[in-house]
This record gives C-alpha cells, structure tokens and sequence, in this order.
C-alpha cells in the first residue's frame, strides 16, 4: 500500500510544477530561457568540435596515408556533431512548442464560433434541401394529379404537361401510367 501511495504522490507532485505552463506567457518565458540555454550549449559545442577537428586532423603519423588523420578524427568529431545537432534541434523544439501551444490556444478560443458557423450554414443547407424537395414533391403531386378539362387553376406548367400528355393519347392517373407499360 505504501508503494502505491508514493507512486500516487510523485504523480501528484510533478504536474504541479509545470501547471503554470499552460499560461501561454509563462510558457513563452520558458521556452525563450530553455533556447537560451540550448543556444549557448551550441556555442560550446561548436568551439569544442573545431578545437577537436583541428588538432585531431592536424595528428600525422609516419606512415600515415593522405585521409588517415581525418579518417582517425571523423571517429571523434562525430560525437561533437551529434552534440550539436541535437543542441539546435532542442532549441528549435522549445520554439516549435511555444508556436504550436499558441495555436492551440487560438484554436480552442475560436472552436464554439466555428461550430456554430458550421451548424448554421447546415441548417440552410438542409433548408434549401427541404425547399428543393417540397417543390419537386409539389410539382410530381400536381403533374400526377388528374386534370378536369374545365379546370382553370391549373398551371401553365401543368396545363403543358396535361397538352403534351393528351396529345399522346392518354390520361396520366398514377405513376405507372408515365412509363409505357403494359401491363404487369
């Protein structure tokens, strides 16, 4: 139960120190300090990989053939180069957080807006959907709908329909009756 209760503590414990992080103005001081930082470290790493480079390749040994020096050298200052590089990649990681942070910031401020923008523009999608298949439903119930010869009310639309319709010899009554068939 012990073990339990100090891993529980040290839980506890760690993200409290870095809970003032999550202010993006603390967290802009952090990471300028922690690029300090790697930033002088690059420095150091840099004078100390040409301090190596240059007394190690400078080491000719008789008998040495003409990269031999270099070749004994590259062994050290590969080490140095990876120093470096994982020096300037850290700084350039603390930068990469503090950018990547404040777009998120700005990204969560600006959320509700955007759903709502979203869910307004859908709704008159689904209006101009609605509107479209009332219409469409409109004009199939009256087209489908039989014609009195004497009705005056009806549509230049549907009147053409009902011309055209007659003019073929026949009475639209149902859905069926717009396809040739005959009979089932």
């Amino acid at each position: 139960m012990s073990e339990i209760e100090n891993a529980n503590d040290v839980l506890n414990r760690v993200p409290a120190e870095f809970r003032p992080l999550l202010n993006l103005d603390h967290l802009t001081n952090w990471t300028l300090d922690r690029q300090r930082e790697h930033t002088a470290d690059l420095s150091a790493y840099e004078a100390g990989r040409a301090v190596f480079q240059t007394v190690l390749r400078s080491q000719h040994i008789p008998g040495d053939r003409k990269w031999a020096a270099r070749w004994r050298a590259w062994k050290v200052e590969k080490h140095w180069n990876r120093l470096v590089k994982a020096s300037r990649d850290a700084a350039n990681a603390s930068e990469s957080l503090r950018t990547t942070y404040a777009d998120h910031v700005r990204e969560v401020a600006a959320l509700p807006a955007h759903r709502a923008e979203k869910a307004a523009a859908k709704e008159v999608r689904r209006g101009k959907v609605n509107d479209f298949t009332a219409k469409s439903l409109n004009k199939t119930a009256s087209a489908l709908a039989p014609q009195r010869e004497g009705d005056e009310e009806a549509s230049s639309e549907t009147a053409g329909q009902a011309r055209d319709s007659a003019a073929a010899g026949r009475t639209v009554r149902g859905v069926n009756d717009l396809f040739d068939r005959r009979g089932a």
